[in-house]
């Protein structure tokens, strides 16, 4: 066992009791002022360094090493979901309606963990390291406002690394990726109309909700009949409502969906599409069709170099048989990929559940939660890694 890896055992209880405050008091994106306090009061505890501010309820810490060298940043999200817990946990939410359902409570711990074993060993560093602690993953993309603010300079920051709990994993294992890790994504509207009339005299009118019904069983070919099947992509239409009364043939009908994809030619492809398909079948029913997009993150890509060093770090502390090199992208998004973009990253999962004990439950479900032997998991192999890319 490594110095760090001992280090982040022996921190266990002290662990599992910050994430348990977390746990009770999520606060919604934008709205994590508590958390910040309690950031903070850990932070001075420690004598570690920080800023307040950046993207309002944010926090840039830093661990400054006694010697010049390069900088490495460690971000954890800190915003909840507006979701009712049903864990049954004696330090469940005591935020009604409100939940750490996505693990954010296990981020935060986990680079505090970090953070303090990187500055009781400050000593030894050439090089320094940034910990991002960063608000609203959830709904702004948080992480491009701290960005923007500046959390990237002064010291410059030159590798990034970020992780997410995943209950597809038990604790003490990870999952590494290379490459494209998670998709971008683009929320559409499209808006159908043609003209009303009585339902008795159809031939008056133009069916919006006819040519509606031909649009979204068009968009189910976007991917399946447009994409090669090794290019992972996919459109999901998860709302749709049009009309006024059964009598009353329809002049208008909206859907609502998401585009994902990892490949960014591939998302520009999908919008061009889906707007020509949309169109073009409207116009063929006598109606019309109006698309809008509102792109969200961008793709994250990680950089083979840092999750060379991550995945080795993690085989040496864990066991080469912990660790899973992930074969295919997440199409779930995440706005790590702004760091990833900016900086050469690893973002990688974390091993959260206890399948004997029942701890499986994914994230976003109400009854999500995580075997906490993961935190110091994962405070070791963030704290290692960073030492690693210090060299």
């Amino acid at each position: 066992m490594s110095d760090v890896r001992k280090m982040a055992e022996e921190m266990r209880e002290e662990l599992s009791s910050i994430r348990r405050d977390f746990h009770s008091h999520p606060e919604l994106s934008g709205q994590e002022y508590r958390t910040a306090d309690k950031i903070c009061e850990y932070l001075d505890g420690w004598g570690i360094e920080y800023r307040r501010g950046a993207a309002d309820t944010g926090i840039v810490a830093l661990v400054r090493g006694e010697r010049p060298g390069k900088t490495v940043g460690i971000r954890a999200d800190m915003d909840a979901l507006p979701l009712t817990e049903e864990a049954g946990r004696s330090y469940g939410s005591q935020n009604p309606g409100v939940m750490h359902a996505c693990g954010h409570d296990a981020h935060m711990t986990v680079a505090l963990g970090a953070a303090k074993i990187l500055q009781s060993l400050r000593g030894e560093l050439a090089g320094n390291v940034k910990f991002f602690f960063q608000p609203a993953e959830e709904t702004t993309g948080g992480a491009k406002r701290m960005i923007e603010a500046g959390c990237l300079e002064n010291p410059h920051v030159d590798y990034v690394l970020g992780l997410h709990v995943s209950s597809r994993y038990e604790a003490g294992s990870v999952g590494v990726r290379y490459g494209n890790m998670m998709a971008a994504s683009d929320e559409f509207t499209v808006v159908v109309t043609g003209k009303s009339c009585h339902g008795a005299h159809p031939d008056q009118g133009t069916d919006a909700m006819v040519a509606a019904g031909a649009v979204l069983s068009g968009l189910q070919t976007l991917v399946s009949r447009n994409l090669a099947p090794v290019n992972p992509a996919v459109c999901t239409v998860g709302k749709i409502h049009g009309g006024t009364a059964g009598n009353i043939i329809c002049d208008r009908v909206q859907m609502d969906g998401i585009l994902r994809s990892v490949d960014p030619r591939t998302r520009e492809f999908l919008r061009e599409r889906l707007r020509a398909m949309a169109e073009n079948t409207a116009r063929a029913y006598g109606g019309e069709a109006q698309v809008e997009f509102r792109p969200s993150y961008p793709a994250l890509i990680n950089t083979d170099a840092v999750v060379d060093v991550v995945k080795e770090t993690a085989c040496r502390l864990l066991g080469a048989e912990q660790v899973t090199l992930e074969r295919e992208p997440d199409l779930g998004t995440e706005d790590f990929s702004y760091f990833a973009e900016a900086r050469p990253a690893c973002f990688w999962h974390l091993g959260c559940a206890n399948f004997k004990r029942g701890i499986d439950a994914d994230i976003h479900n109400c009854r999500f939660d995580l075997d906490e032997d993961c935190l110091a998991v994962g405070a070791a192999i963030q704290a290692e890694a960073a030492l690693a890319l210090l060299g």
